[in-house]
């Protein structure tokens, strides 16, 4: 059952105790009524970084024994086996319903069970840890043994091989063929059409996270993990041609929402003014922007080995990045919102999703406002259950990557250089 956080919001996590972690069909356990604290953490601080796996940690009261795994009167012990139900890698997920709409907040598969005993023994609480599919990504290789393919249930077994061939493909494709070779759904990935080919030839050996990775840089586009577990791969011009449109307005304006805290920066740690890009058994594509090494010296960024099919490919790579990272403007680095008390706040600090457009005004003393259009990097949720408490706390990239053009917007006169 969903527990109500407050009179507008209620909050379930649900863990599948009587499952395996990659069954299909999960049956879920509701420990709802034993949430403390939860904290979770998905995306990455900037887009120089790489996507990081996504974190949870659930404060669970165990005043009953409940979740100990040592305890067999607990309700999560299974007699006929002679076994715990509480055990490492059960899937949990984590959801808040409003206004009849159920949004999912974190969907992983949990590491550990850390039990602490506060006040001389007086109290007892479980710590919840988990990390997305990002985890068991890292875990295989493309020619790893141990998935029984095409098995709704994916049973273990020992002498099974992912079953994939590599072939020259759609960066797009390479990667809903590595998710459904590891044997996840289609209905569980959400995956853009890409741009670029990509190289056949991969070894089997290949780290599969790494596999997928390669494919990110190789298109310049994203991959992570969602909020629901799905496994999202977006092509390199997502941020452009689906994204222009902003989904909210953060400020203290007229129809604008309310945030709590901001955080700006102008620095030169994101500056990139010579980029070289060497595809696997191609030719070294260097670019450079003499300005920008004249006004910040020289700061090399450098991708190699990377799957693109042609020379001319990669140097597009090379310019994107350039062009990308040249410079350095005023930027938010970081946004705190607090939805409780302020209904409009709430399908924003729900529903929001890593790689969303947001704008956000900032009032200054000196009577001015500072405008910002940003994509969201990272989403991070702490939530006090005991005492009410929710904060939503975001870091962004700048809206427009770029300084490029792109056929059919609008935008002419604020993106005018055709970049590919």
């Amino acid at each position: 059952m969903s527990v109500a956080f407050n009179s507008d919001v209620s909050l379930t996590v649900e863990i599948g105790f009587d499952s395996n972690p990659l069954d299909v069909s999960q049956s879920y356990t509701d420990v709802s009524a034993y949430v403390r604290s939860i904290e979770t953490n998905r995306g990455r601080q900037h887009a120089l970084d790489e996507f990081q796996t996504g974190t949870c940690s659930i404060v669970l009261s165990n005043l009953d024994d409940r979740f100990n795994p040592l305890n067999t009167s607990s309700p999560y012990y299974d007699a006929a086996t002679g076994e715990t139900k509480v055990k490492p890698f059960k899937k949990v997920r984590i959801s808040a319903v409003y206004d009849s709409t159920t949004y999912r907040l974190y969907t992983g598969f949990i590491t550990g069970y850390p039990e602490s005993f506060g006040g001389q023994g007086s109290d007892s609480t479980v710590r919840v840890q988990a990390v997305d599919l990002f985890k068991l990504l890292n875990l295989n290789t493309i020619g790893s043994r141990g998935w029984l393919l095409g098995n709704t249930s994916r049973s273990l077994v020992g002498s099974a091989r992912l079953g994939y061939a590599d072939e020259q493909e759609l960066s797009s494709a390479r990667a809903s063929r590595l998710l459904s070779a590891f044997g996840i759904p289609a209905a569980d990935t959400t995956i853009s059409t890409g741009d670029l080919q990509v190289q056949g030839g991969v070894p089997a050996t290949t780290n599969l996270l790494t596999a997928l990775r390669e494919v990110e840089t190789t298109e310049q586009g994203q991959f992570f993990i969602g909020a629901n577990g799905n496994a999202i791969f977006r092509d390199r011009n997502y941020k452009r041609t689906q994204q222009f449109a902003s989904n909210a307005t953060f400020g203290n304006g007229v129809g604008e929402l309310p945030f709590s805290d901001v955080i700006t920066n102008f620095d030169e740690t994101r500056i990139v003014n010579i980029v070289s890009v060497t595809r696997n058994s191609g030719i070294e594509q260097l670019v450079q922007n003499n300005n920008s090494i004249d006004e910040f010296g020289a700061r090399q960024n450098s991708l190699t080995d990377t799957l693109n099919v042609s020379d001319s490919d990669a140097l597009e790579i090379a310019n994107q990045r350039l062009a990308t990272f040249e410079g350095t403007s005023p930027r938010v680095e970081g946004l705190v919102v607090n939805p409780v008390g302020n209904t409009s706040l709430w399908t924003q600090a729900l529903g929001r999703e890593v790689g969303d457009k947001i704008t956000v005004k900032i009032p200054t003393p000196a009577s001015t406002t500072m405008e910002f259009g940003v994509h969201i990097e990272s989403i991070r949720h702490s939530i006090d259950a005991n005492n009410k408490t929710w904060s939503w706390n975001l870091s962004t990239s700048a809206g427009a990557e770029s300084a490029s053009w792109v056929i059919g917007s609008s935008r002419l006169g604020q993106d005018t250089n055709l970049a590919w």
